[in-house]
């Protein structure tokens, strides 16, 4: 008897002995990938820093443009001898994630503010007639319609055409850089929520999206230099990088919801909540004709791996973000949680449209927009009309399985890490 209590207590020392090993191995791991780890701002401002240095700079960013010691780029430029930073240009809600939408003085930095949102999408001639270098810092979701690629492409176009130099700070891909998902963009529904011919979740850090832009819409015209990321591989965890979280739009408020993001801003075109207005955008997905029970039985039926749907309620109230305003304020809805358990098994876009589909069948309701923003976010009318029609779920998908293919070599010689 006494043998076997001290080969039992030898297994469980073994067992505990192993397991503090791996939470110490886990803890060492995310250790080296903090010391090692460089953003492409930081690296700008040593190692590549005679790109700017004693030229005129001009920086597109918002209050997401942080540096890995939390400081902002833009203090960063203004505070560095030899950086001569004139003007800054401001995206989709504003420099400071105000939705300051008009040209201003910053109260913080007294540097000129010119607005790239409206009626404006990208630098005038006179605009830039005084800036050598254009900077460009914002972290990027991987998400088709998020519209800072748009500001992107656009200020890269306009670097072309007035002969400036277009450096991009490289930041990292929040969700799963090998998930690569949805529609390529057909011509006719381009706005400025689809402007690329690439699939709603595209899979590719902004410098990459930049080179391959440069390549395939400008062959090679824009004088454009990467300051890329040091320490960085595509296996890293986005929280384990130590990276202080500013949201990048109002909405968009922690790392997990740019991983729902890219399926379920679909929602966005139809009259069933995205979740603004919650304390999960874009995770809390509903509506007062809703049920949650029902909805959450119908999503588990599609088998999706990496992701839990718990039903919930909940009752929007109203943000600071005009632009964007949360549907049923007040009012109780019912929906579910898309909790995400795994974001390297998760097919959020997939998701997006079992949900749509889900919706159109259920509940009376539920109801397309008319005026086909759900055709501008997805890329396509295909996608609309296939859910009017009630096509199935794998039929839908398939549509689009040859060009994504295509898309998944196209863009291997653009990868940087």
């Amino acid at each position: 008897m006494k043998q076997i209590i001290i080969k039992i207590l030898f297994l469980v020392v073994v067992m505990v002995s192993v397991n503090d090993g791996l939470i110490l191995s886990n803890h060492y791991n995310k250790c080296s990938e903090l010391n090692n780890f460089r953003l492409g701002n930081d690296n700008l401002l040593s190692d590549n820093f005679n790109v700017i240095q004693n030229k005129t700079s001009a920086i597109i960013t918002n209050n997401s443009g942080i540096m890995s010691d939390g400081q902002h780029i833009v203090d960063a430029l203004k505070n560095t001898r030899g950086v001569f930073l004139i003007k800054i240009f401001s995206p989709e809600h504003g420099f400071r994630g105000d939705d300051n939408d008009t040209d201003h003085l910053d109260d913080a930095t007294g540097i000129p503010v010119v607005t790239l949102y409206g009626n404006k999408k990208k630098p005038t001639k006179s605009e830039l007639s005084d800036v050598d270098v254009i900077v460009y810092d914002i972290q990027d979701v991987g998400a088709r319609f998020y519209t800072y690629i748009n500001t992107m492409y656009y200020c890269m176009e306009a670097a072309i055409e007035n002969n400036k130099k277009f450096v991009i700070c490289d930041r990292p891909i929040i969700p799963n850089p090998e998930y690569i998902d949805g529609f390529m963009l057909d011509n006719d529904v381009k706005s400025f929520v689809g402007l690329l011919d690439i699939p709603i979740s595209y899979g590719l850090t902004i410098g990459e999206l930049a080179n391959y832009i440069n390549q395939t819409e400008f062959n090679g015209k824009c004088d454009l230099f990467i300051s890329k990321m040091s320490g960085y591989t595509r296996d890293m965890e986005y929280n384990n990088l130590g990276i202080k979280w500013k949201n990048p739009s109002p909405s968009m408020l922690y790392p997990s919801t740019a991983v729902t993001y890219s399926g379920t801003c679909l929602l966005e075109g139809t009259n069933f909540a995205e979740g603004r207005g919650t304390d999960k955008p874009f995770e809390y997905v509903g509506a007062p004709y809703c049920d949650g029970d029902l909805l959450k039985n119908e999503m588990d039926k599609f088998g999706f791996k990496g992701v839990e749907f718990e039903s919930i309620e909940f009752t929007p109230t109203s943000i600071t973000s005009p632009s964007n305003p949360p549907k049923f304020v007040g009012k109780k809805c019912e929906g579910i949680y898309i909790k995400i358990t795994d974001k390297k098994l998760a097919e959020p876009v997939k998701i997006g449209i079992a949900l749509l589909i889900t919706l159109n069948k259920n509940f009376p309701q539920f109801k397309i927009r008319n005026d086909k923003f759900l055709d501008k976010l997805s890329g396509t009318k295909k996608l609309r009309t296939m859910i009017e029609n009630n096509t199935d779920f794998e039929t839908i998908v398939s549509t689009y399985s040859i060009p994504l293919e295509k898309y998944k070599v196209a863009i291997q010689p653009y990868l940087i890490y």
